[in-house]
């Protein structure tokens, strides 16, 4: 028995080195083993110090104080982060005009768009991807090159950027906090600033990682956000007609949970409302 269990918590080590977050239901699965033996594992190899423990399982010591880089991130790229993209997708409209930000899920709604509109976008990725749909009015901002996190600024951008009436601004997250969504570089930063005080709507599409994650310049108050897409299997109905199982806050920055409707500010103090049992049983 007590090499059985040092065989599961290898298993369970490779896993979490591979994934930096494992739920309980992601170990019961991996090593086969009930319920109550998953939740003893987790304490465990908390208390060896080689992992961490959560309310919903165990993160990596390194989980976050680390942020990936753009190349380590499209290595990673998910099924989740594909729906996510999906979820955005609905909120194009033909016609319209957006402004689409730097990320790898933002990538994918990029190579997903087939409608007549016109997007604004400072990453080089992003303008890539569009420039092979001859129905995409493509502006790409230009500037200099950043070639770690492949987008370009300059500080004209930021002006251009107040003059433009977006009809919606897709924006990733580097990390999200109670006081805002915060990013790794400043430049960065007002750019999204600039683009979120000129949209129509405000749509944040991050997975709940970030929750943990720190990151130094706010870009985003929380207050800002118009909708929230992220990669839990939430299933409560939205007002704002996107796909109720991959997006879950509104326009009132309220989000829809089995407890009935709560700030976004508590959504991300109390991760037993993201990760919890209850929750993902939904």
């Amino acid at each position: 028995m007590a090499m059985y269990r040092e065989k599961r918590f290898e298993e369970i080590k490779k896993l979490l080195a591979a994934r930096s977050e494992l739920s309980i239901e992601d170990i019961m699965k991996a090593v086969g083993v009930s319920r109550d033996t998953a939740r003893r594992d987790i304490v465990a190899l908390d208390a060896q110090g080689v992992a961490r423990r959560t309310r919903g399982g165990l993160v990596s010591l390194s989980f976050g104080h680390t942020i990936p880089s753009y190349s380590a991130r499209l290595k990673r790229f998910s099924t989740q982060k594909t729906k996510m993209a999906k979820s955005a997708l609905t909120l194009i409209k033909p016609g319209g005009v957006y402004f689409i930000d730097d990320s790898t899920t933002l990538l994918k709604l990029s190579q997903s768009i087939r409608q007549p509109v016109t997007v604004y976008t400072h990453s080089l990725d992003n303008a890539i991807a569009l420039s092979v749909e001859e129905r995409v009015n493509l502006h790409l901002f230009g500037g200099k090159l950043d070639h770690h996190a492949r987008f370009f600024f300059e500080p004209t951008m930021l002006e251009t950027l107040r003059r433009i009436a977006f009809d919606a601004a897709f924006i990733g997250a580097t990390a999200i906090a109670e006081d805002g969504v915060y990013f790794s570089y400043m430049e960065d930063a007002q750019v999204k600033q600039a683009a979120a005080l000129s949209a129509r709507r405000v749509v944040v599409v991050s997975e709940t990682e970030k929750f943990q994650i720190e990151a130094p310049y706010r870009g985003l108050e929380l207050g800002q956000i118009t909708t929230l897409i992220t990669d839990k299997n939430y299933r409560e109905r939205t007002s704002n007609g996107l796909p109720h199982r991959h997006s879950f806050c509104l326009a009132t920055n309220n989000c829809l949970t089995k407890k009935g409707l709560i700030p976004i500010q508590q959504l991300i103090n109390d991760p037993g409302i993201r990760t919890s049992e209850e929750v993902r049983s939904w």
